[in-house]
């Protein structure tokens, strides 16, 4: 995924209320932990869990929702040892809660290491990785404790942070919702969408697919290099026939053309400029929001879309090619030239 930081977040240079010696500080503990002047040894982990306040993962990593509640009692154990004074009565008080704070942010890295190193599937030939709904919620709420750590360091511990933190949203910023349960991705589903796309084996290697525990609104799926994250419809919502391979397969075209082509026009021109003269675009167009015109003319919307009714499963290419485009499997000479340039691209 990728991080995007909040606005509101202040650095400690760049707030002129923070005394001249809280700011030394800051350089010092920041210089110690970027530098390695603070051995953090291997009993960190147990010391953050157990010693210094960090609720155990153990204890309620069983239970299939437990990452709900353990993010609730994180954020009020943080605000706890936060508090409300402000930077100037910090002092000894804050250096000492900001070396916590990071040796906790390596506690949580670590649980996160273990639990991406154990995905719920693994799949023996291709070499794709699938991560349940357990293990997907599990990371989003540990992604998310570790980033707020990270916020309060670089703010120097500005209680403001945690009154902004939103678990109801990804790090990108997409929120989330309350799922259909019953109409969640089902792990074979996902494995046969996988196995059934006519792809050279090699592009799926170590592709990684994170099933959420939450929907994500209208949007079904959201794909970049080497994994996708997959949602739910909306409680309430009616489902779309094939949805789950619909999603898996325009998502894998997303990987193909960020692996192969890259996610701009500046990245590769000579490989956009061979995709767009077969497929008929006069010009680059970049993508928008779903649904979008932005979104209907993007180039790389219609790669996504190509990608899927031309080498998706029956089941992912049923439903019409979705963009400003014709769908490619009108013209047959078009459909075996882009299959073919798809194909030659991973040996490239």
């Amino acid at each position: 995924m990728i991080l995007r930081q909040g606005s509101t977040i202040r650095t400690a240079f760049g707030n002129p209320n923070i005394h001249l010696k809280s700011a030394l500080a800051v350089v010092v503990i920041v210089s110690l932990i970027c530098f390695g002047g603070l051995k953090l040894n291997d009993s960190i982990r147990e010391q953050a869990v157990s010693g210094i306040g960090l609720i155990p993962f153990s204890t309620e990593i069983s239970e299939a929702d437990g990452f709900i509640r353990w993010f609730e009692r994180d954020m009020n154990y943080l605000s706890e040892i936060i508090g409300d004074k402000d930077s100037k009565a910090r002092g000894i008080f804050g250096l000492g809660t900001m070396i916590r704070l990071n040796q906790e942010i390596h506690a949580l890295e670590k649980e996160i290491d273990f639990l991406r190193a154990n995905p719920s599937y693994s799949h023996e030939s291709l070499g794709f990785y699938i991560y349940d709904t357990k293990s997907t919620g599990w990371l989003h709420v540990l992604y998310k404790a570790a980033d707020v750590r990270r916020n309060l360091i670089t703010s120097y511990l500005d209680n403001s942070i945690l009154e902004e933190v939103n678990v109801n949203t990804l790090q990108d910023g997409t929120p989330l919702y309350e799922a259909a349960i019953t109409d969640l991705p089902k792990m074979e589903e996902v494995v046969g969408t996988m196995e059934g796309m006519s792809l050279p084996p090699e592009i799926l290697r170590d592709y990684r697919v994170y099933i959420l525990p939450f929907s994500m609104g209208e949007i079904s799926g959201l794909g970049s290099k080497g994994y996708m994250i997959l949602g739910a419809p909306p409680v309430g919502c009616e489902v779309a026939e094939n949805q789950t391979a619909f999603t898996i397969a325009h998502e894998l075209g997303h990987h193909i053309h960020m692996t192969l082509l890259g996610s701009t026009y500046e990245e590769n021109p000579k490989g956009w400029d061979e995709y767009m003269r077969i497929r008929g675009i006069p010009k680059w167009t970049a993508g928008g929001d779903v649904n979008s015109r932005a979104w209907f003319e993007s180039t790389e919307e219609t790669f996504a879309e190509d990608v899927r009714v031309l080498l998706g499963t029956g089941q992912a290419a049923s439903v019409p090619h979705g963009t400003a485009y014709e769908d490619p499997r009108a013209n047959r000479v078009m459909a075996e030239e882009l299959k073919v340039f798809i194909r030659r691209s991973v040996y490239t």
